[in-house]
């Protein structure tokens, strides 16, 4: 795969297809998972939602991983995306780890 298809693909997966599951997460517990639950609790319910999770939202710990093998990142309440505190920031830090110029999330 090329280089413009891995950031490619990784602007899809923060922008859009990732959405699904977490909007399902915060209809069925009220809210997004916190920073510390993490995407985890989309396929491993946390403690405090047991009663109303009614994931798995994905279907593993895989789904998460972006394309250059590392687990994307996840934030909530947000501080990037155009929505602020009331949405997630979730972004993967792109093809060179160290370089904060190209991570490629939701904002």
């Amino acid at each position: 795969m090329c280089p413009q298809s891995n950031e490619s693909t990784a602007s899809i997966f923060t922008n859009a297809s990732i959405q699904a599951p977490l909007t399902q997460y915060r209809i069925d517990t009220g809210s997004y998972p916190t920073t510390a639950q993490g995407l985890a609790a989309l396929w491993e319910a946390p403690a405090e939602h047991a009663d109303s999770w009614n994931g798995p939202y994905i279907d593993a710990p895989d789904d998460v991983i972006d394309l250059w093998s590392r687990p994307y990142q996840y934030r909530f309440p947000g501080e990037r995306n155009e929505y602020g505190a009331r949405k997630y920031d979730i972004w993967s830090l792109g093809p060179d780890s160290d370089d904060p110029a190209d991570d490629i999330g939701n904002w």
